[in-house]
C-alpha cells in the first residue's frame, strides 16, 4: 500500500484574533455565549460579525466554509436576529432526520436564552409533510404557533405554492438554507433555487442566508442574491487528509481490519467508514466486528427510524466506536469521530465521486478542538489516479456551482429512475409553481419569464418559458390554459397537483386515466369500482420510488391472479381486472400504459414489456394493501417469496402517504367537469353520480392513510377502537396500546378475543382501553 499525503485542513492564519474581544451590544454577548458554549469565535463566527457586520446588515449572506468550521452558529444568529426583532425565522434542512436534529437543538438553545434575552422562549416547529409522523401532508397549512421553523425545501415550497400561505410568508424575517450546494442536483436543485427565487422576488423579501461547504465559486451566489454579503473562510478543526492506494491482490477489508484495529487503542479515537451500498456496509460491519472483537454496527437508509437512533446512541455513547455507512447516507450523518474512511470512491453506472463530495464526506473527521483524520482509499480497479485524487484534496478542487437547469438535458426514462425530473417538465414545474401562486388572477407570459429570470439559471430557464406553457397546456396533459388576454392560468387539476407537491407527470397521467375512464362509460360506472388497490396500484405504476420486490415471472402472475380473485369486491382492483391480468395475448396493459402516458419497453415488444411491469407493480401493490391490513412482515415475505422488507417498510410507506394523498386531492369533480359536458356531453344527473364517485375515491384514500399510517397485524382493532369509541368516550386506545399487544405477542384478533381485562391490564394495556377492546371484540362476535 502506496500513502498520498492529501494536505492538511486548519485554522492557520484566520486564527489571528481569535481571543480579542468584541464590542457587542446587547444582548448579543449573552446569545453568543450560548452559541459557542463559552468558546471564542471560530473564524467564519468573527469574520461574520466583524467584517460582514452581519448584526447590523440586513443584506443577504452566502457562507463558504468547511464542514466543522462552525458556520452552523452564524446561520442561528440569523434566525435569533430575527427573532428579537419581532419577527418569525425558518431553517430548512435538507433532511427530515437533520430538521428533527436541529429543531432540537433550537428548542434547548432558546430555552437558555429565557428569559435573559427573550421573556418567554419562542416557540420551535418542525414540519416537513410527513404524514406518518407528524400527520401533515405536503400541502397542510403552515404552523401558526411557531416563531422560529424547521422545514424540508419540499416542504416549504409546498407552503410558497399556496397563496393563502401569503400572510404567514409576509412575516418571516430571515430563512437560513443549509447545504445551498444541492441547488445543482438535478433531483432536488429545482426546488431549492425556485424557493429561493421566489423570496428574493417578494417586494419585502426577508433576508436570507445560504451555508455550503461545498460551492466552488461561492462570488456567483454572491451575485445572484445581491445585495449580498460573502462569508468565506478555509478554517475548521484540524483535518487530516491521506491516500491509501492498494496495489493488486492487496485486500482492501484486511487493510481496513488492521487500520481500524489501530487507530481503536486509542481509547478516545472513533471511526465512520463509508461504503457504497447497504448491503456492503452490513458485510463490511459483520467482517470488522469478527477481526476487532468489538461490536461495529452498519447505518444505512435500509434501517428504520428506530434502529438507526439505536445505533447513534450507541457510537456517541462510546459502546461502539466503529460505524459503516453508505456514502449517500453522508449529509445525515452527524456523528462526531475522530477518523473518517472512505472504502468506495466509484459506483457502477455513475463513475467517481466527485471531489467536493468526499471533501465533504472528510470533514466529519474532527470535533470541537481535536484533530481528525480522513483517509480515502483507491483501489486498481478505481477510476480515481491516486496522485490525482490527493492533489485535488489537497488544492480542495470544487466545482463551480451550476444551477440544476443548466445541466445536461434529462429524458423522461433517466429522470424516472434517477428521481430528477424530465427535461420537459423541469421548467414546466417551476412555471407551474409560479401560477399556484398567483391564485386565479393567472400570469402573462412576460411576467414569468420575469420571475423565471431571477432563478439562478436565470435567462437559460427564461428562455424556455413558452414552451414550458406549451407542455402544461398540451391537450393531452390539459395542466393549465392561456385565456383571451393571453394570461395563462393552472387547471383545476393542474393547481390541485402543484399544491400537492405530485409531479407533473403523474398529475397528468392520471388526469388523462380518468377522463379516458368517462369516456368509455359516461355515467361514471367504471369509476364507482375503484377500490383503494387501485390506488396503491396507480403509485406503484407512476411512481420509481416504489421497491422493487421480484421480477417477472408467470409463476407470479398466477398467484396474483389466485389472490386478487379471493379478494372480496369492495377490494378487487378495476385496473388489474379490466386492464392487466390475463395472459400474454389477452391482457391490455399496454392500453392502461397509454392512459397513463408510461413508456414500456421497446416497440416491438411493449405488449409483453407493459404486461410483465403491470404484474410486478400489482406485486407491490399487493404487498402495501396486505401490510395496511395488518399482515405482518414474516408473513409477507413468506407469502411472496420476497426478503428484505423490514428495511424497506418505512421509507415505501412514507412514499405512499405523499403520494396517496396527493393524487387523492386530484378525484375532484371541477377537474373533469369541461370533459363530461364537452366530450362526453353527460346530463346533469351523470354529473352528479361521477362527482358522487369521486368522493367515493377520495374517502377510500382517507381511510387507506390512515392504514398505511397505522400499519400493524392489529390496525383492523385500533380502526375499530378509533371508530367506535372516539365521540362516546373522548379519548380510544391508541397506537401505544397496540404497540404494547404486539410487544407481548398479541399478533392476531383471536389472541385478542382470548384475553380478559385483566389479562390485557397485566400486559401494561389501561383499564379503560382494556374495556373498550373488550367492548368491541364482544360487539364483533355477537
Amino acid at each position: 500500500m502506496k500513502t498520498y499525503d492529501a494536505g492538511w485542513a486548519t485554522a492557520a492564519a484566520e486564527d489571528a484574533g481569535a481571543d480579542q474581544a468584541l464590542d457587542l451590544p446587547k444582548p448579543w454577548d449573552t446569545v453568543l455565549g450560548s452559541l459557542t458554549g463559552g468558546r471564542s469565535l471560530r473564524p467564519v463566527q468573527r469574520l461574520a460579525v466583524e467584517e460582514a457586520q452581519l448584526l447590523e446588515s440586513r443584506q443577504h449572506i452566502v457562507v463558504s466554509a468547511p464542514t466543522n468550521s462552525g458556520k452552523t452558529v452564524v446561520g442561528y444568529m440569523l434566525l435569533i436576529e430575527a427573532l428579537l426583532r419581532n419577527q418569525n425565522a425558518l431553517l430548512v434542512e435538507p433532511l427530515r432526520a437533520l430538521a428533527q436534529e436541529k429543531a432540537d437543538e433550537l428548542e434547548v438553545l432558546l430555552s437558555d436564552l429565557s428569559p435573559t434575552v427573550f421573556p418567554s422562549a419562542p416557540k420551535v416547529r418542525l414540519t416537513t409533510g410527513d404524514y406518518r409522523l407528524e400527520s401533515e401532508s405536503p400541502d397542510s397549512p403552515p404552523p401558526e404557533a411557531g416563531h422560529l421553523i424547521v422545514a424540508t425545501p419540499e416542504r416549504f415550497e409546498a407552503i410558497l405554492r399556496n397563496p393563502s400561505n401569503a400572510a404567514w410568508i409576509g412575516k418571516l424575517g430571515a430563512v437560513v438554507i443549509d447545504e445551498a450546494h444541492l441547488i445543482k442536483d438535478p433531483r432536488r436543485g429545482p426546488t431549492l433555487e425556485l424557493l429561493i427565487a421566489s423570496l428574493i422576488s417578494l417586494p419585502a423579501p426577508p433576508r436570507v442566508a445560504l451555508l455550503s461547504a461545498t460551492v466552488g465559486n461561492p462570488e456567483r451566489l454572491r451575485d445572484w442574491l445581491n445585495p449580498c454579503q460573502l462569508i468565506r473562510s478555509t478554517a475548521r478543526t484540524p483535518l487530516k487528509k491521506e491516500v491509501w492506494e492498494l496495489s493488486a491482490g492487496e485486500s482492501v477489508e484486511e487493510t481496513l481490519g488492521k487500520a481500524i484495529g489501530q487507530i481503536l487503542q486509542d481509547s478516545g479515537t472513533s471511526v465512520l467508514v463509508f461504503v457504497y451500498r447497504k448491503n456492503s456496509a452490513d458485510a463490511l460491519a459483520r467482517q470488522l466486528t469478527d477481526v476487532l472483537k468489538t461490536p461495529v454496527l452498519s447505518y444505512h437508509s435500509g434501517q428504520s427510524a428506530n434502529d438507526k437512533a439505536s445505533r447513534r446512541d450507541a457510537f456517541n455513547s462510546g459502546t461502539c466506536r466503529c460505524v459503516v455507512s453508505t456514502t449517500a447516507l453522508a449529509m445525515g450523518v452527524n456523528l462526531p469521530a475522530t477518523h473518517v474512511i472512505v472504502r468506495d470512491t466509484t459506483f457502477f453506472g455513475v463513475g467517481k465521486l466527485p471531489v467536493d463530495q468526499l471533501l465533504q464526506i472528510l470533514g466529519r473527521a474532527g470535533r470541537g478542538d481535536r484533530a481528525g483524520t480522513g483517509i480515502v482509499i483507491v483501489r486498481p480497479e478505481d477510476e480515481w489516479d491516486a496522485a490525482e485524487l490527493a492533489s485535488s484534496l489537497n488544492e480542495e478542487r470544487i466545482e463551480p456551482i451550476r444551477s440544476s437547469f443548466e445541466q445536461a438535458p434529462v429524458t423522461s426514462a433517466g429522470a424516472r429512475s434517477r428521481g430528477a425530473l424530465s427535461n420537459d417538465a423541469a421548467p414546466a414545474t417551476v412555471v407551474a409553481s409560479c401560477l399556484s401562486r398567483m391564485a386565479s388572477e393567472g400570469m402573462s407570459q412576460k411576467s414569468l419569464r420575469t420571475v423565471l429570470s431571477n432563478t439562478l439559471a436565470g435567462e437559460a430557464l427564461a428562455s424556455r418559458t413558452e414552451e414550458a406553457v406549451r407542455w402544461l397546456s398540451a391537450q393531452e396533459r390539459h395542466l393549465a390554459y392561456v385565456d383571451e388576454q393571453d394570461l395563462v392560468h393552472l387547471t383545476v387539476l393542474g393547481r390541485a397537483g402543484i399544491q400537492s407537491m405530485l409531479p407533473l407527470e403523474v398529475v397528468a397521467g392520471i388526469g388523462q386515466l380518468v377522463r379516458d375512464l368517462l369516456s368509455l362509460d359516461q355515467t361514471g360506472g367504471l369509476l364507482k369500482r375503484w377500490s383503494c388497490v387501485d390506488h396503491l396500484l396507480i403509485v406503484s405504476l407512476l411512481s420509481d420510488r416504489s421497491p422493487k420486490l421480484r421480477r417477472f415471472s408467470e409463476a407470479l402472475a398466477g398467484q396474483l391472479d389466485a389472490w386478487h380473485e379471493a379478494l372480496p369486491n369492495t377490494d378487487k382492483s378495476l385496473l388489474f381486472a379490466e386492464w392487466i391480468v390475463g395472459s400474454a395475448s389477452t391482457s391490455k396493459a399496454g392500453e392502461l400504459f397509454g392512459s397513463l402516458g408510461i413508456a414500456a419497453g421497446q416497440k416491438q415488444k411493449q405488449a409483453e414489456a407493459a404486461r410483465n411491469k403491470a404484474y410486478t407493480c400489482m406485486l407491490s401493490a399487493a404487498v402495501m394493501h396486505q401490510r395496511a391490513n395488518g399482515v405482518s412482515i414474516t408473513d409477507l415475505e413468506s407469502r411472496w417469496s420476497v426478503s428484505g422488507l423490514a428495511g424497506v417498510e418505512e421509507a415505501w410507506r412514507d412514499t405512499m402517504l405523499w403520494l396517496v394523498s396527493g393524487i387523492n386531492n386530484l378525484f375532484e369533480i371541477r377537474a373533469f367537469y369541461h370533459h363530461l359536458r364537452e366530450h362526453c356531453e353527460a346530463d346533469v344527473d351523470q354529473i352528479k353520480d361521477v362527482k358522487r364517485y369521486l368522493r367515493d375515491i377520495r374517502y377510500q384514500g382517507y381511510e387507506l392513510l390512515e392504514r398505511i399510517k397505522h400499519c400493524s397485524p392489529l390496525g383492523g382493532l385500533l380502526r375499530g377502537l378509533q371508530t367506535l369509541y372516539a365521540d362516546r368516550d373522548g379519548q380510544t386506545a391508541g397506537i401505544g396500546t397496540i404497540r404494547r399487544l404486539e410487544s407481548a405477542g398479541i399478533e392476531s384478533m383471536r389472541q385478542v378475543a382470548s384475553m380478559s381485562v385483566s389479562d390485557l391490564v397485566q400486559i401494561g394495556v389501561q383499564r379503560r382501553y382494556a374495556l373498550q377492546i373488550r367492548r368491541y371484540v364482544e360487539r364483533r362476535l355477537r
